[in-house]
């Protein structure tokens, strides 16, 4: 609960830095709690990596053993307008494959989410030393390009305009 680098964790209700802390939406300007700074990194001081979710399903046998969790982040926790209910499936696929599945569904109030899996993988396996040299290639269309403060920019890589 300590971490302050969220390795591991399932990263939100944003994920990433939202400048001054503070967003409008829908002419509503909605102000959240900073702790990076002036700004709010992943969700807040008590983001979706420092909650308890609730294990709904739990299978560790078959072909594909799989874990699902559960969490209800309530209307302004953290300063977030909305309640919103998500949900995490960590699956295991054969052939050294994992999936993981997020969704986030709001249940009465438009709201900004941008989940992400905060892992960090040794992808020559447990005890081979460091990970300095390793390279992964993620097939992504796009990414946020940020400023000199890691705060996004508000233009996607093929240069739209993002909403937050």
């Amino acid at each position: 609960m300590n971490d302050s680098s969220s390795f591991g964790a399932t990263v939100g209700r944003v994920g990433n830095r939202i400048s001054g802390a503070q967003f409008t939406l829908n002419g509503t300007l909605y102000k959240l709690i900073a702790n990076d700074g002036k700004n709010t990194l992943h969700g807040g001081p008590k983001g979706f990596s420092k909650v308890v979710w609730t294990v709904k399903k739990y299978s560790p046998e078959g072909q594909t053993p799989h874990v699902v969790f559960a969490y209800h982040s309530f209307d302004g926790e953290q300063g977030f307008p909305g309640d919103l209910r998500v949900i995490v499936v960590y699956k295991l696929l054969g052939d050294n494959k994992m999936s993981i599945t997020m969704k986030a569904k709001s249940l009465n109030k438009a709201t900004p989410v941008n989940l992400i899996n905060h892992a960090y993988w040794n992808l020559g396996g447990h005890d081979s030393g460091d990970i300095l040299s390793e390279e992964i290639q993620i097939f992504g269309s796009h990414y946020t390009p940020v400023d000199a403060q890691l705060i996004p920019n508000r233009k996607s890589s093929d240069g739209e305009r993002n909403a937050l």
